[in-house]
């Protein structure tokens, strides 16, 4: 199917920087190859680019021999189109390097306790996203994280989908200098997938698109977005950039990361 879509927009297997392709363009390649089309052809691409992988786990030898790797791509093309992704020219034996690493030394380190957890939950409490924030939820988290007061930054809610993106978690902190939403991209043990920041990115800039208009000269809006992965018994934090609602955005610069560790350990997030 990717073949298909290659060959559509680059039959003379050109050097191009960057080929975008579409929803629509997916959906005829399906058609095309013969394959039945799933449920969501939005996710073909995301599936493809969840994990930092070599490039012959998003593309066949046929692209990437070419010196192309994949990336997925939102938003709308000239003609309206829904873009699902890109082939993107990096040279024969380079691959894109999309997905934010955690560095071994964090900024702030901090110990939460998980005394406050109502004991009946925990047998059932899972390792993926929905049990992740339910945690942070209980303790919160982000409020102490951010050195606020008890409360100070709250669930508006998990998930928030504006297809074809999604934001895991969304939370609004009310600060003196104005409020700050607060999108969250979470990966769990349950998936051990990695950040992808073009992922997020296209989440981001469609933050600043519907909310934009709320930043008024009288009282900012700010979105600052963040990155949280659970560990065993720890959740890792990266807060990138902060941003007056409605600025362009052209890439993520993280600015802190924070690691938390949670005693007593929870029993289901142990590998």
């Amino acid at each position: 199917m990717l073949e298909y879509i290659f060959n559509k927009y680059n039959p003379n297997k050109e050097a191009i920087p960057i080929i975008q392709f579409t929803l629509s363009d997916i959906s005829e390649g399906y058609a095309r190859c013969g394959i039945p089309e799933p449920a969501s052809i939005s996710n073909t691409i995301l599936d493809l680019t969840r994990k930092q992988a070599p490039v012959s786990y998003r593309l066949p030898e046929s692209i990437y021999s070419l010196g192309y790797d994949l990336q997925k791509k939102t938003g709308k093309n000239k003609e309206g189109l829904g873009l699902a992704g890109e082939f993107v020219y990096v040279g024969v034996g380079n691959e894109l390097s999309s997905w934010f690493k955690f560095p071994e030394e964090h900024d702030e380190i901090m110990a939460i306790s998980t005394i406050p957890l109502p004991k009946c939950i925990l047998p059932f409490l899972r390792n993926d996203e929905s049990a992740m924030f339910s945690v942070m939820d209980y303790l919160d988290v982000f409020s102490k994280i951010m050195h606020g007061n008890p409360g100070q930054v709250t669930r508006i809610q998990n998930p928030l989908k504006w297809q074809p993106n999604e934001i895991d978690g969304f939370y609004i902190g009310d600060w003196e200098d104005g409020p700050t939403l607060y999108p969250v991209e979470t990966k769990a043990l349950s998936t051990k997938d990695d950040i992808n920041l073009v992922q997020m990115l296209g989440a981001i800039r469609m933050l600043h698109t519907k909310f934009g208009h709320l930043n008024k000269k009288s009282k900012k809006l700010y979105i600052q977005p963040i990155a949280a992965r659970m560990l065993q018994n720890e959740i890792h934090f990266a807060f990138f950039e902060k941003l007056e609602a409605g600025s362009e955005v052209d890439n993520l610069n993280c600015v802190k990361t924070i690691r938390i560790s949670l005693t007593p350990i929870l029993p289901n997030w142990i590998l």
